[in-house]
C-alpha cells in the first residue's frame, strides 16, 4: 500500500518511546477507575481509587470529610484495593502517597512531583456552613518545607480536582480536538438530565419537536421561501463502569417541508464507542460509526442541474492508543472512512451520477504532549492521509487521489477542569494529489476547541478548523478551508438561558481564480421549564459571497420548538 512505510515509521517510533519510558518508570501500574481513566492524550490529574457500592457507582462526595482532608484533620481512605496494591508496588515518595508519615500530624504535607488530587476535591462553602478558624501553622522544631502552609482558598485556585462519576461528560475520545467535554462546560444548564437506568447502563433519551421558516432554502441568488414541521429523536446509551467505558448513539433529523418536499430532511447517525483499560496508564479507544444526509445546494461540486439533493453516507471506523510515562503522554491512532454519494434526479429527465465524488479516506497521526501541570499541557503531532476516489473526475478526466501531511504544535488545557477545558494548536497543511496536471495545496493550519467558563452565568466557547478540502471543480485539486467561531451563553436567569455566536469560513481553491467565504450568526433562547421539558427558539443569518457572484446569496432561518428528554 502507498502507506505502508508510515505505518512502520508509526509503529517504530512508538515502540521505541515505550523502551524509554519503561526505563525511566519501569514500576507496576495499578488499575484505574472510569472517573479518572486518561481518555486522551491530555489525561485528566492523576488516577484516585474509589471505593465501589452497589450498581459500580463511585462513593459521593462527603462535605464533612472533604473539609477535614482539606485542613488535614482527616487522612485519605484505604481501600482493600490499595492495600493488595501495595504489596506489589514500591513504596516510593510522590507516587500518590497523601500520607502525614513525611509531615506533622494533623496537618497536611507538601504536595510533590506526580502527587494524585484527592478524589473528594476542594469544595464550594456550603450553605448553613460556617468554616471558623484558621489552618495550623507548623510546629516548633519541624521542617517547614514537609507541611503545607498554604490557605485553603490558595489550595484551592491551584488544585482543579476532578468532577464525580457523571455519564455525560462521555467516557471514549478518540480525537482530542472533536472531545466533547469543552462544549459540555459550555452548554450549563439549570437542571440535569437524570437518565434511565437498565443495569449497568444508563440510557438518555430525547425528542425535538419544531417549526422552521426558511427564507431561501435553495440558497441561491434567487431565494425561495418555505416552512417545514421538525422532527428530532436522539438517544445515548452510556455504562456506568468503573473500568473500562461502553456508549452507543443515534440521532435523527427528518423535516416536511411545505411545498418544496424535494428537499426534506432524512438524516440520521449511529455510533459506538468503547475504551479499554490495559493498566493505570495505557488503554485503547474505538469508534464506529455511520452518518446519512443530504448534499447542500451550496455546495461547490453540487450538480445546477440536480432536481433533487444526493444522499452522502459516510462510515468510519477510528481507534487511539494512549499511553503515559510520568509526565509523557503518547497517542497513537488512525481512521478510515469511506464516503459515498447517491445518484439525483435531473431537471431534465433520467439521473445524475456522483460517483466520482466517492471517496476513501485514511489517517494516521502520533501525538506526544508534555504535562506541565494538571490543567496544562504542551504537545506536539503530526498525521498523514491518503485519499483515493474510485472514478476520475466527470469535469476533466482527472482522479483526484493525494497523499498528504499534518504538523501541528499546541497547548491543551485539559478535559476536567471547572474554568477552562479543551486545546488549541497551530500547524501547516501539505496535500500532494498523485497527477501532477494538479497543483499542490498547502497553507498554515489553526485548530481550537476551548470552553471557558467565567461565572456561573456566563460561558464561552471558540472553535477553529483547517484542512483541506476536495472538488471536482475542472483544474482544481481542492481548496484551503478555514473556519473560526466563537460563542457566548449567559442565563439571564436560573431557567431563562440565551446564546449568541459567530463564524466565518474561507475557502481558496488552487488551480483556479476562485475564493469563497461565508459569515454566519445565530441567536438562540431557551426556557427550561423543568427537568424534563424546554422551549427553545433561534435564528441565523447566513452571508454566502464568491468569486463567482452568481453564487452569492443571503439566508435566514427560524426555529422555535419544544425538546422533551428523561
Amino acid at each position: 500500500m502507498i502507506f505502508s512505510r508510515q505505518y512502520i515509521w508509526l509503529v517504530l517510533g512508538f515502540a521505541l518511546a515505550t523502551l524509554l519510558g519503561l526505563a525511566i518508570d519501569p514500576r507496576v501500574a495499578r488499575a484505574q477507575s472510569s472517573a479518572s481513566t486518561l481518555t486522551t492524550i491530555n489525561p485528566p490529574p492523576r488516577p484516585q481509587t474509589v471505593v465501589p457500592r452497589a450498581f459500580g457507582l463511585p462513593v459521593p462526595f462527603d462535605p464533612n470529610a472533604a473539609d477535614q482532608r482539606l485542613r488535614g484533620t482527616a487522612g485519605p481512605v484505604v481501600t482493600p484495593e490499595d492495600q493488595a496494591a501495595e504489596t506489589d508496588t514500591e513504596d516510593t515518595p510522590g507516587d500518590g502517597d497523601l500520607s502525614d508519615s513525611d509531615g506533622v500530624v494533623g496537618q497536611r504535607r507538601v504536595p510533590r512531583d506526580g502527587d494524585p488530587v484527592p478524589r473528594d476535591g476542594l469544595l464550594a462553602p456550603q450553605d448553613g456552613i460556617v468554616q471558623t478558624g484558621e489552618p495550623r501553622g507548623p510546629q516548633d522544631g519541624n521542617d517547614p518545607t514537609h507541611t503545607d502552609t498554604r490557605s485553603p482558598d490558595d489550595i484551592a485556585v491551584f488544585e482543579n480536582p476532578p468532577a464525580g462519576f457523571d455519564p455525560q461528560l462521555f467516557q471514549a475520545e478518540v480525537d482530542p480536538i472533536l472531545d466533547r467535554r469543552p462544549e459540555r462546560l459550555f452548554r450549563f444548564e439549570p437542571f440535569e438530565a437524570p437518565g434511565v437506568r437498565f443495569g449497568s447502563f444508563v440510557l438518555f433519551p430525547e425528542a425535538e419537536l419544531g417549526s422552521t421558516f426558511y427564507s431561501n432554502l435553495f440558497r441561491s441568488s434567487s431565494p425561495r421561501s418555505d416552512i417545514a414541521l421538525d422532527v428530532r429523536p436522539s438517544a445515548r446509551l452510556v455504562s456506568n463502569w468503573r473500568k473500562h467505558a461502553l456508549e452507543f448513539r443515534a440521532n435523527g433529523t427528518l423535516n416536511y417541508l411545505n411545498e418544496f418536499t424535494s428537499e426534506n430532511d432524512r438524516a440520521y447517525t449511529l455510533e459506538a464507542r468503547g475504551r479499554v483499560d490495559i493498566s493505570r496508564r495505557t488503554n485503547v479507544e474505538a469508534l464506529m460509526s455511520r452518518d446519512v444526509s443530504q448534499d447542500s445546494r451550496s455546495s461547490i461540486n453540487a450538480s445546477a442541474a440536480a432536481a433533487t439533493r444526493a444522499d452522502i453516507t459516510t462510515d468510519r471506523f477510528a481507534i487511539a492508543l494512549n499511553q503515559r510515562f510520568n509526565r509523557l503522554s503518547v497517542q497513537l491512532r488512525g481512521s478510515v472512512a469511506e464516503t459515498e454519494f447517491g445518484a439525483t434526479a435531473s431537471t431534465g429527465g433520467g439521473t445524475i451520477g456522483n460517483r466520482d465524488r466517492d471517496v476513501r479516506v485514511a489517517e494516521e497521526a502520533v501525538r506526544a504532549s508534555w504535562e506541565l501541570k494538571p490543567t496544562l499541557f504542551a504537545f506536539v503531532e503530526v498525521g498523514f492521509n491518503q485519499r483515493e476516489f474510485k472514478v476520475a473526475s466527470l469535469s476533466d478526466g482527472i482522479r483526484r487521489d493525494s497523499t498528504g501531511d499534518r504538523t501541528r504544535v499546541g497547548l491543551s488545557f485539559g478535559n476536567i477542569g471547572q474554568k477552562l477545558r479543551g486545546e488549541a494548536s497551530i500547524g501547516y497543511a501539505h496535500q500532494r494529489p498523485d497527477d501532477g496536471r494538479l497543483r499542490e495545496i498547502e497553507g498554515i493550519i489553526i485548530d481550537a476547541n476551548l470552553a471557558y467558563r467565567l461565572s456561573a452565568l456566563t460561558s464561552f466557547l471558540v472553535t477553529a478548523r483547517s484542512d483541506v478540502t476536495d472538488t471536482t471543480l475542472t483544474g482544481s485539486g481542492g481548496a484551503l478551508s478555514r473556519l473560526v467561531g466563537a460563542e457566548v451563553r449567559h442565563g439571564f436567569t436560573r431557567q431563562l438561558i440565551g446564546t449568541a455566536g459567530l463564524s466565518y469560513t474561507v475557502q481558496d481553491f488552487t488551480g483556479v481564480a476562485l475564493s469563497e467565504r461565508e459569515t454566519r450568526s445565530t441567536v438562540g433562547l431557551e426556557y427550561f421549564v423543568n427537568r424534563e421539558v424546554t422551549l427553545f427558539s433561534r435564528y441565523q443569518h447566513t452571508a454566502f459571497n464568491s468569486d463567482d457572484v452568481t453564487r452569492n446569496y443571503n439566508a435566514d432561518e427560524m426555529r422555535v420548538g419544544v425538546r422533551i428528554r428523561q
